[in-house]
């Protein structure tokens, strides 16, 4: 990654965060996009200088893409379209699952911590869930999964880890948001672990190719 890509990535985060924050704006979810579409060019630029693109690349531009699917949904109206921005993010997370391939054996008291977590939020969301409560127990589901997936890669590494565990806290945020009570600041800190998220996933999945150790063959 070059050295400005934080700077930048930053900058447009920041710049996303701060307008939202003033209320909703015309174009809003172009701007929101921005910083995963720079990440993405530079997996893209990446992926032209290799004479095999590593099929984790592939899996990992398929989870930016319907990251980014999410969120121009919720952008553009998050109330009637929330299940299919919900379904787009799923999808993103099984992307990233397959581009964390291969993994080692399961660990299985490292589902103990997600599990306890989801299991609160899960409880104070319940009452307000009704018809959505399917969807988001899969949703759930799929996000608990790409998270100990970061454990159990091989190989892992820190930024992966944390990637997912700021991801969790940016849903949980929009479910307690949402379905619970009204969290000052809210949309302020879902978007920054959000964004925290999505780079320490990307950097983390590239950095297991750069040292030699993205092994995915199919």
């Amino acid at each position: 990654m070059p050295t400005w890509l934080p700077w930048l990535y930053s900058l447009c985060a920041a710049l996303y965060i701060g307008l939202a924050a003033s209320g909703e704006f015309t174009g809003s979810f172009l701007v929101k996009i921005v910083p995963l579409l720079l990440l993405a060019s530079q997996l893209w630029l990446l992926a032209r200088r290799e004479q095999v693109v590593p099929v984790s690349w592939r899996w990992l531009a398929v989870g930016l893409s319907f990251g980014m699917l999410g969120d121009v949904l919720l952008a553009w109206d998050g109330q009637r379209l929330f299940v299919f921005g919900l379904a787009a993010f799923l999808v993103g997370h099984l992307g990233y699952i397959m581009a964390l391939r291969p993994f080692q054996a399961l660990r299985p008291w490292l589902l103990l911590p997600y599990a306890g977590f989801a299991g609160v939020v899960l409880s104070l969301m319940w009452p307000q869930l009704g018809a959505l409560a399917l969807p988001v127990l899969v949703y759930i589901g799929v996000i608990l999964a790409m998270s100990v997936a970061t454990w159990h890669a091989q190989p892992s590494n820190g930024a992966l880890k944390l990637g997912a565990l700021f991801f969790i806290v940016s849903d949980a945020l929009i479910g307690l948001n949402k379905f619970w009570q009204p969290i000052a600041g809210a949309g302020s800190a879902i978007m920054l672990t959000y964004y925290i998220a999505q780079y320490l996933l990307v950097t983390g999945l590239l950095a297991r190719h750069k040292h030699g150790n993205d092994t995915t063959a199919v």
